[in-house]
């Protein structure tokens, strides 16, 4: 008996073994971040409770995972990243206090950040989409600023990805 495969069935079979097999589950994740960043920029698919619940389950609970594992894995090894290496005894104080609260305020920032800079691009899209009715250069405007949403998306993700990496050094 012969098998036949067709062509999309094994793209399919492919993409899915490199996204399931290959890469680790955190990479998964965070490529459904910026797949959730990116379709936020259609026009009118905006919903900013679903937006807020999905940053809360997937950014603040990476972040709460990676905490609970360097915690579980070393807890020494933790705490004393917080004085780095070769600050002078007299400011060793102030500079734990000072990477405490950088450490506590980081995952308000991983949530608020993109939240706030995605929700305002696409409030303002809706704006400037309702000016189009009148004139027709509101929509080059649109057009430019659907690219350049898209490119905010793509650096907020940037930095989620970056001080979620921070998180595990520090």
């Amino acid at each position: 008996m012969c098998m036949l495969v067709n062509d999309l069935s094994s793209i399919i079979l492919y993409l899915s073994n490199i996204f399931f097999v290959k890469l680790n589950y955190y990479s998964n994740v965070l490529f459904f971040v910026v797949f959730i960043f990116i379709c936020y920029r259609v026009p009118y698919c905006y919903s900013p409770y679903i937006f807020i619940v999905l940053l809360i389950l997937f950014v603040f609970c990476s972040f709460i995972s990676l905490f609970f594992s360097r915690i579980f894995d070393d807890v020494n090894l933790f705490f004393s990243s917080f004085i780095p290496v070769g600050t002078p005894v007299y400011i060793c104080f102030l500079v734990c206090m000072a990477e405490t609260i950088s450490y506590v305020i980081r995952p308000l920032v991983l949530i608020l950040r993109p939240f706030i800079n995605i929700s305002l691009g696409c409030f303002g899209a809706v704006a400037l989409g309702s000016l189009s009715m009148f004139n027709g250069f509101w929509i080059v405007l649109l057009f430019i600023l659907f690219f350049y949403e898209v490119f905010v998306a793509l650096i907020h993700w940037y930095i989620v990805i970056s001080i979620l990496d921070f998180s595990v050094d520090h």
